[in-house]
């Protein structure tokens, strides 16, 4: 192997992940003059301009961008390795990656990451919230949390939550205001609080049940929104009607925030699982993270 490979690449990751050269150059305990001179001499062999830099600001150009996403990635498996070559391998240690909906934070996400740094201070929790399918392996992901109707059928998947229950929520104000839908014909008259997928960009259509019939109501189009927390905060604005599940707004709805319509014509979703492929599973930081989450979600 060439010995000069990986000659100015922690330079480059220090650059671009301090976004400046002081800072980077604090960082590694070197000058600025010679944070600036492996810059050059990388820049230089590979005749490829990595930063864009002026008198304020230091930026990735396209190249360094594209560069910085593949080596930072490949920096943390490298950390990850040392970290379990000098530890005992029973021992968790690391980063752990995960991809997690915003929505799923407050339940049932939050007492599992609260009891594993408890148990596991060794390990980084690296979280990434989005509510857009991903690729765990082209992303970088050790494992990720999702409905699921949304996983892969070659990922192992390990259940947090029982199928959860749907609900129309309104605040009091709204209701207070427009009258309350006694049937699903009322809904069209009342203003919606949409959602859009982030990966499809369709629309979250809101489907009921009905003697066995699944009626789908395509409300009236006045705000749509691609995350679950603002849609929650909306409806509770007053803004509009939003289709939710009911543990996303638990904690509106003990506190009288919130109320639940026709709850009893949605039927349930498939839960919320943790998932990751099969080559992961031998981690024991991951393998430490499903054992912690089976133990909270047993209780």
């Amino acid at each position: 192997m060439n010995r000069d490979l990986f000659d100015g690449l922690p330079h480059f990751l220090a650059v671009a992940r301090h976004g400046g050269f002081t800072a980077a150059a604090e960082a590694l305990d070197i000058s600025p003059t010679a944070m600036s001179k492996a810059i050059r001499t990388l820049e230089t062999r590979y005749q490829t301009k990595l930063f864009q830099r002026t008198t304020r600001h230091v930026r990735l150009t396209d190249a360094g961008a594209e560069l910085f996403q593949r080596l930072d990635r490949a920096a943390n498996e490298i950390s990850d390795a040392l970290a379990t070559l000098s530890t005992a391998q029973s021992v968790p240690a690391g980063t752990l990656r995960l991809t997690i909906p915003r929505s799923a934070m407050r339940y049932p996400v939050l007492p599992i990451i609260e009891r594993y740094q408890e148990l596991y201070p060794r390990v980084v929790l690296d979280i990434s919230l989005n509510d857009a399918l991903v690729d765990l392996v082209a992303d970088g992901y050790d494992a990720g949390i999702r409905l699921g109707e949304a996983i892969d059928k070659d990922m192992i998947a390990v259940r947090l939550t029982p199928g959860n229950r749907w609900a129309i929520a309104a605040s009091p104000d709204y209701l207070a205001r427009s009258g309350t839908p006694k049937r699903l014909e009322d809904l069209a008259q009342h203003k919606a609080i949409l959602f859009r997928f982030q990966a499809s960009r369709t629309l979250h259509i809101w489907e009921f049940e009905r003697r066995g019939r699944t009626i789908r109501v395509k409300m009236p189009q006045h705000l749509i929104v691609d995350d679950r927390l603002a849609l929650v905060r909306l409806v509770k604005a007053g803004i509009g009607l939003g289709y939710v599940q009911e543990p996303e707004v638990q904690e509106e709805v003990e506190r009288g925030e919130l109320r639940l319509l026709f709850a009893d014509q949605i039927g349930k979703d498939d839960g919320i699982f943790l998932y990751f492929p099969t080559a992961m599973q031998s981690q024991p930081k991951l393998r430490a993270f499903i054992d912690v989450a089976r133990t909270v979600h047993s209780r």
